[in-house]
């Protein structure tokens, strides 16, 4: 798994949305034994992003994370841990970021994954993901590199078995994740760790590493070879290059193990937030066949293109509409995805697309706390699709059922129209509310919606 994830999770709230959980990960796999593959998973956060309670020794707080992994439906793997939080600092003082990894060993296969994360202080406020992962065979028969994994800090031990002991040690070194994949200030340095097996065994004589850095369009910016000794069949390799003149965007980095006989290659994606440098916008120097092959909508299958395509009907203008269903090829409808989602992009200076980012917090969120008996999946409720069309409310009341009274929502947006209303009665008593009246026009619009649907009758129906 190369993919790099963000969760954000909106706690629930009667009169109004919270502030969001943000956790970052990701994961790079690495030879462990012939059979089995090692699955590392990194993790970080700011520590102010839990719920922190006021103690003699400072404000504390507690992230709970748990890790599902099956396999044609079948659990393999389950663990679950809590990450204490610690913070001394004076509020008001920039966060630390806690950083942590956990390793899975997982036969070659398809896997799905599902990870969980929530406040201990709050259970409400929670994220969880379901993706599918891939663990590939580690071929004893030829040159093969593990994954790049980008890293945020590298220590050199001279002498390894006098070095302390850390989750983090590999060999020699001590290599602490950068779970964000993201280099940032005035002085960022892009630091890494890979990888070679089978490297005695296949060339006895030796061979290259040949690094290259990249652009989202695939020009090469730098590169660097240097040549590698067999002194074992597992080699690791290093690299920490400053890339403090680079603006702000996406890059790739790529390295290559190259003998005459044999090679290997690996490539990471990762991103650069530098304040010096202006930032510059790929589009403007950058053909759209290469942007988009950079995207990561050039990798979607059949399947997560209909799903983002239905999507998009809640935001599509009735044009964009019937170009998408006139499309047929699968290279033409990722290719409509793409050039969606930029027209949409606040600001293609940024190396994120923060008009997707907001949508996608949002079908978290609706999915997560909107789904029902009727609606599994929660975005296509009625409250659900309200939120992906028209975003947040500015306020959100929830009031209860009484005796004679069913419950219901009223979401209010003071950016909409002047000041829109959308009402949602919970019909059956299950929590499965439905639109019964808005201000907007083309919702559905029953002014006497208080006294058609609030009521109950002698049975509570």
């Amino acid at each position: 798994m190369n993919a790099r994830f963000a969760w954000f999770l909106i706690s629930a709230a009667a009169s109004a949305w919270a502030q969001p959980l943000q956790v970052w990960l990701d994961a790079a796999q690495f030879w462990h034994n012939r059979q089995v593959p090692r699955w590392e998973l990194y993790y970080s956060f700011p520590d102010t992003t839990v719920r922190l309670r006021h103690t003699d020794s400072g404000d504390v707080g507690e992230l709970y994370f748990g890790v599902q992994i099956d396999s044609a439906g079948r659990p393999v793997a389950f663990r679950e841990w809590i990450v204490p939080v610690l913070r001394t600092a004076p509020r008001g003082d920039t966060a630390r970021e806690l950083i942590g990894q956990q390793h899975f060993l997982l036969p070659p296969g398809n896997y799905a994954v599902r990870i969980l994360i929530q406040d201990v202080a709050d259970s409400s406020r929670r994220a969880q993901a379901r993706f599918a992962l891939s663990v590939r065979p580690f071929d004893s028969t030829r040159l093969e590199l593990s994954d790049i994994q980008l890293a945020s800090l590298i220590r050199y031990h001279p002498t390894p078995e006098a070095a302390p002991e850390s989750p983090f040690r590999k060999g020699a070194y001590t290599i602490i994740p950068n779970p964000s994949v993201e280099y940032r200030g005035s002085d960022p340095v892009l630091r890494l760790y890979v990888e070679l097996y089978n490297a005695r065994r296949r060339t006895p004589e030796g061979g290259t590493l040949r690094y290259e850095l990249l652009d989202a369009s695939g020009t090469r910016l730098w590169e660097l070879e240097r040549p590698y000794r067999p002194v074992a069949d597992a080699l690791a390799d290093v690299l920490e290059l400053p890339i403090n003149v680079l603006p702000s965007g996406v890059y790739f980095i790529r390295v290559q193990a190259r003998t005459s006989a044999d090679s290997a290659s690996a490539q990471k994606r990762f991103y650069v937030l530098n304040p010096e440098p202006p930032p510059q916008p790929p589009a403007a120097h950058t053909p759209e066949d290469s942007l988009f092959e950079a995207s990561e909508f050039a990798t979607y299958s059949p399947s997560r293109v209909a799903q983002e395509l239905e999507l998009l009907e809640l935001l599509a203008s009735p044009q964009e509409l019937e170009l998408a269903r006139s499309l047929t090829e699968l290279r033409a409808r990722q290719r409509f995805l793409f050039r969606f989602w930029s027209a949409r992009d606040p600001n293609p200076a940024t190396p994120e697309n923060e008009a997707l980012q907001d949508f996608r917090a949002r079908l978290e969120y609706a999915n997560t706390y909107f789904a029902s008996a009727r609606w599994r999946t929660g975005w296509r409720s009625d409250r659900g699709r309200v939120l992906l069309k028209y975003g947040y409310p500015t306020q959100r009341e929830t009031i209860t059922a009484t005796p004679d009274q069913r419950s219901y929502e009223v979401w209010f947006y003071a950016g909409l129209r002047g000041g829109a209303y959308f009402y949602f009665v919970d019909l059956t008593g299950f929590q499965d509310y439905t639109l019964v009246h808005s201000t907007v026009p083309g919702e559905p619009y029953a002014p006497d919606w208080q006294t058609r649907y609030l009521p109950l009758g002698p049975s509570g129906r």
